[in-house]
Parts: structure tokens; C-alpha cells; sequence
């Protein structure tokens, strides 16, 4: 699986838990200010708890400044305010994003239960609501996860989609009782202080929080015990909401997707696993006093985090720069950090191809690869082809896995239109330089079975091959090659600052060892050389054809037409897109078509005719769909 479709499901999964917990928490702040009354004091500190879990006090301090100022400004802010990154409202439209772009790896069911409850958020203005609306919507939120939750564990099958949504699951819920804890046990030991005396309230909140309150009175006597509730909490290895039994899921949830094997790139998030669960085993939650229980808290807090950082690092998820806000507001920042270098694009497209012929055609044949691509990060939402004359079409997959359609004319015509309009979603995040090239990144590259596997993107063809000469100058312009990641990004740079982008000095039929001697052409030429160098080196590496939108005061060239460029196989990740044209990561502005060893294996119309000779006028328009 590409880790970015690791990382939509991982934010998906834990977005749908954030929701569900800051919704129930946010219910039972409710409840309480009901049952609080009149007591401001009482209500007061009640605000602070939550805060203090859902966001944090300055946040609370900031909407108190504000003139004028009421309770319902505090319920907005956690329930619908865009400008706060954990907001529910916000979680719910992560989910619906996160969801849609992985619809071919989780169920329909699942798929159809957010995105109501999305469509059900469109309906209510965020900024007017009312409480009593704003009550009914965590209602729905609440049962929203529940239900998805169910559908999960009923529908999928037990593979890595499934032990990826599972770990998100289990490590925000872990995240957010150890915040809880902590936050209620700081509350409680400031309230000792002030009034020398022991107060159960904030106990009853950290189990209503929870959802723990009617399990605890089963396994407990009804008294608000605070060390019997830490430990039922922390270390209960029945109760679905405890510390330990979302750890130990987390743990068996890894072990599944290793196999049960621990590797030199996954010993850390193992190695932590087992040092936070040897620490609940060892400590005696009875035997502490309040400031070794606070600190305990604090430090199972960050180490909670941590698991999560980890487990992110691992498998490429985040750029692992973000380990460096490692404190107890991590939650907050790891995950509007990870949401902010997703974007997502919609666009439609149309290709229109015009050929005139100098005299009478009596029959064609042709195909065409105009149809763009669905897959993990990029979806087709509608496509239709207009021929002219009519004729009927039959698709199929070709060798390469690009969709085809071929069509037979057999009246006289003079001219052939082939006109396709596209509708497209793309989401894609930066990913290339994050990657750290591994020591077994390095076995696989050099396997065997990985040179067999993508053989055909190995061998050089007539379009991309170089000479012994232009080879050696390349080797000595970049150095030896020994991390194909590097040197892959290496030698996109290297030619982008080389090569002239010019559309008259080459044709479709210039081959690499020419236009690398003009330092001449266009987004064909350039990917060819850049195929030739990598394959000469030994790195698998593919044409794709497509599309580029080119925004307004863009930088980016080679929209005039179809554009081109490379993608390379990078071991154990897969193929990642580089557009040595613009010298960038093929991203959310690249709409991908087909894919092949050249230019040849993607042409988007061939065809043969039988008559004079032809001219062509392709015309194509990118545009910016309103998501």
C-alpha cells in the first residue's frame, strides 16, 4: 500500500475517534452546566477541564477576553469553529476528505455513514446555530462513529487497511484517556491545595468522559475512589477505553502488519511499545503520591505520543520533522501538521484531438488513452468521449494497465474529432523528500526479484536510450549513484537547469540521444533523457502521461497540450511521480493517464487510415473545479 493512502486512512481513523470523544466530552460539559446551575465557580472550572482536553486554556483565555462573552462562544469553538483545527465540525470534514479519496480501500457502508453526517453539517450554519442544534449534531456525530465503527469490524477483511484504521483508532482513544487523567488529576491536587479537602467531582467527569462510568460501578464499589478510578482507567485490561487495552491492540495490530517480525526500521516503535506497557506492569498506582502520580501521568502522556510519532515515522506517514513538538499539546499540533500538506484538487479537463486529411479517408482504425486514472490518490469522477463521425467504442486494459478504446470509421470522411471531457480528484501530499533510504530500502533495490519484477522499466528503448559517452559526461556531472532516491531527485534538477524548454527545435519522433546533445525540447524530450539516465543506473523508472494545470503567476510550463514525466519505483514505497520540466514533485496539479516505457506505449491517439496525408490540431483546457 503507498503511504499516502496509509496516511488518509490512519487520519481517517483517528478523526473519527477525536470526533466521537470530544462530542461526548463536550455532551457531558452540557450535562453539567445543567446540573451545576447557578454555581459559576463550579461552571467555571468546568470549562477549564475541557479545554484543557479538547484544546487548551489559552484558547479558553483568548474567547474569555472577548466582548461579549458567553457560554455559547465556548461551545462553538469546540463544536463548529473553523478556526480551531479539532473542532468536531472540522474532524467530520476530515473524515468525509480522508474517506473519499480512499473509497477503494474501505467499505461503501462506511463510506455512505460520513459522508450523511457530513452532508447533514452542510445543512446547519456553523456560525449561527443554536445550542439545541449543536446538541442534535454531537448526537449524530456520536452515533456516526459507533455505527462506522461497526461496520469495520463487520465488513473488512483482516488485511493492512484494516490494522491501519484499527492502530488509529486505538492510539487516539489511548492519547486522549491519558489526557483526561492528566488533566483531572492536576484539577483535583490545585483544588486539595485551596481547599484542603479531597473532591470526587472531577473523578465522575473523567468517567462520564470516558464512557466508563456504568463499567466502573459494575467492576467497583459506588464510591468515587480516585486511585481505583486511575487504575481502572490506566491499567483495566477488559475495558475497551483503558490505557493498557488500547496499547495492547496497538501492539497486536503492528505485529500483524510485521508479521510478528521486528526490523531495523520498525525496533523503535516496538522497543516503545513494550517500554510503556512494562512501566504499567511495574508501577503501584496505590503507593504514589499525588505529585508522583502527576508526574507519572505526565510522563505516560508524552510517552503515549510518542507511540504515535513512532508508528508515523515508521511507515512515512508525516514528515518526521514534526517529532520535534513532542509536548503535552502534541496532539493538537501532530495532527493539524499532518492535515496541512494534504491538498485536494478537482479539476475537468478537455481534449480535444482534430485531424484533417488532404484527401478522402475511406476506413480508420484507431485507439485512444485519453481516459485519466483511478487510484489511491487520484479519482475519476466522469469521463465521456465524443467521436466524429459516430462510431461505436470498445475499451480495454492494455499490457501497462492504462485504459484503451479503439474504434473502426468505415464511411469516407475528411476530418476526425476525438473529444474527451474529464472530471477529476486528486489528492496528494508532498512525499519524496521525507523519505529516509533505509538499509532495507537498499537490499531490496539490490535483490534479485526486484530487478526481475520491473524489468521492462529497466531496459532502455529507441526514445530513451543514451550513449556510452552522454552516460559517462552524466556521471561525472553527478557523481556515482548509491541512494536512487537522492539521485533520482538529483537528476531532475540536474536536467531542469540544463534543458531549454523549446517546442520548435524537436518533434514527437526525437528520440533522448538527440535532444540531451540540443539541451532542446519539451516535457516529452526532457522525460525521455531523464528515463535513459535512470535506467542506465539501474533504477526502474516509467512515462507517464497526463495532464498539468497551470494556475494564474504560475511558474509551471507544459500545459499547452499533454504534458510528461518520470515515475520512479522506490523500493518498498512505490512509484512516485518527478517532473523534471518544473523540477517537482508530480503532485496535485499532475492528472495522470497512462503510464508505459516511452511515449510510444502512451500516445494518446494512434491509428491507421487509408488515404493522403494528415494534419493535427490538438487543443486542451485544465480547469479548477469548486470542490
Amino acid at each position: 500500500m503507498l503511504s499516502r493512502v496509509a496516511n488518509s486512512l490512519y487520519w481517517m481513523s483517528r478523526n473519527a475517534e477525536r470526533a466521537e470523544n470530544n462530542a461526548r466530552i463536550l455532551d457531558v460539559q452540557l450535562l453539567q452546566m445543567i446540573e451545576a446551575s447557578d454555581e459559576e465557580l463550579v461552571r467555571e472550572s468546568d470549562w477549564k477541564l475541557t479545554y484543557e482536553i479538547c484544546s487548551s486554556w489559552q484558547e479558553l483565555n483568548q474567547l474569555k477576553s472577548l466582548s461579549p462573552y458567553n457560554d455559547d462562544q465556548l461551545i462553538h469553538y469546540l463544536a463548529m469553529s473553523d478556526n480551531n483545527w479539532n473542532s468536531i465540525a472540522n474532524c467530520v470534514r476530515l473524515i468525509r476528505e480522508n474517506a473519499r479519496v480512499s473509497r477503494d480501500h474501505i467499505t461503501d457502508d462506511y463510506w455512505e455513514v460520513w459522508n450523511s453526517c457530513y452532508l447533514a453539517l452542510q445543512n446547519i450554519d456553523t456560525q449561527q446555530c443554536l445550542t439545541s442544534e449543536i446538541r442534535e449534531f454531537l448526537d449524530l456525530v456520536r452515533t456516526t462513529s459507533l455505527t462506522s465503527q461497526g461496520i469495520i469490524e463487520s465488513t473488512m477483511q483482516r488485511g493492512v487497511e484494516y490494522q491501519i484504521i484499527k492502530i488509529g483508532k486505538w492510539l487516539e482513544r489511548a492519547e486522549k484517556t491519558a489526557r483526561i487523567l492528566n488533566v483531572v488529576c492536576e484539577r483535583t491536587y490545585e483544588q486539595q491545595l485551596q481547599e484542603q479537602t479531597e473532591d470526587y467531582y472531577y473523578w465522575l467527569s473523567a468517567l462520564r468522559m470516558t464512557k466508563g462510568y456504568e463499567a466502573y460501578l459494575k467492576a467497583h464499589l459506588p464510591k468515587m475512589d480516585p486511585r481505583q478510578v486511575l487504575s481502572f482507567l490506566i491499567s483495566d485490561k477488559s475495558f475497551p477505553r483503558s490505557i493498557r487495552y488500547c496499547l495492547d491492540h496497538v501492539r497486536d495490530a503492528v505485529d500483524e502488519l510485521e508479521e510478528g517480525k521486528v526490523s531495523h526500521y520498525s525496533w523503535e516503535l516496538f522497543a516503545k511499545l513494550d517500554e510503556v506497557r512494562t512501566e504499567f506492569d511495574e508501577i503501584d498506582i496505590d503507593q504514589l503520591s499525588a505529585d508522583e502520580m502527576m508526574d507519572f501521568l505526565n510522563h505516560f502522556q508524552d510517552g503515549c505520543n510518542e507511540i504515535g510519532q513512532l508508528f508515523s515515522k515508521t511507515y512515512y506517514l508525516i514528515d518526521p520533522s514534526t517529532e520535534e513538538t513532542a509536548d503535552s499539546q502534541t496532539q493538537t499540533q501532530f495532527q493539524s501538521n499532518s492535515t496541512k500538506g494534504i491538498t485536494t484538487m478537482k479539476y475537468k479537463v478537455e481534449h480535444a484531438n482534430i485531424f484533417k486529411y488532404e484527401t478522402i479517408v475511406d476506413q480508420s482504425m484507431n485507439s485512444i488513452r485519453l481516459k485519466p486514472k483511478t487510484d489511491e490518490t487520484q479519482r475519476l469522477l466522469s469521463y465521456r468521449a465524443d467521436i466524429t463521425p459516430a462510431t461505436l467504442t470498445k475499451e480495454h486494459i492494455d499490457i501497462w494497465g492504462n485504459d484503451v478504446e479503439t474504434f473502426f470509421i468505415a464511411e469516407h470522411h475528411e476530418n476526425l474529432e476525438v473529444k474527451t471531457t474529464s472530471i477529476v480528484s486528486i489528492q496528494k501530499s508532498p512525499f519524496i523528500h521525507r523519505i529516509e533510504y533505509s538499509p532495507e530500502m537498499n537490499a531490496i533495490f539490490h535483490s534479485k526479484l526486484f530487478s526481475e519484477q520491473y524489468m521492462a522499466y529497466l531496459s532502455n528503448t529507441s526514445y530513451t536510450y543514451l550513449s556510452p559517452e552522454q552516460i559517462e559526461q552524466i556521471g561525472r556531472d553527478l557523481g556515482e549513484m548509491t541512494n536512487p532516491v537522492q539521485f533520482s531527485i538529483d537528476v531532475m534538477g540536474y536536467l531542469h537547469d540544463r534543458f531549454t524548454y523549446d517546442g520548435e527545435s524537436t518533434t514527437v519522433s526525437t528520440k533522448a540521444e538527440e535532444s540531451y546533445d540540443l539541451m532542446k525540447g519539451v516535457c516529452q524530450d526532457i522525460t525521455h533523457v531523464m528515463l535513459g539516465i535512470l535506467r542506465g543506473n539501474q533504477i526502474p523508472a516509467r512515462y507517464v502521461s497526463g495532464y498539468l494545470y497551470v494556475g494564474e503567476n504560475s511558474a509551471l510550463v507544459g500545459d499547452a497540450a499533454s504534458h510528461a514525466w518520470v515515475e520512479v519505483m522506490v523500493p518498498g514505497i512505490g512509484w512516485v511521480g518527478l517532473d523534471p520540466t518544473n523540477n517537482v514533485e508530480a503532485l496535485e496539479h499532475h492528472i495522470r493517464v497512462g503510464v508505459g516505457r516511452d511515449y510510444n506505449d502512451v500516445s494518446p491517439v494512434q491509428g491507421v487510415y487509408r488515404g493522403g496525408s494528415q494534419s493535427l490540431d490538438v487543443k486542451v483546457s485544465v480547469s479548477l473545479l469548486d470542490q
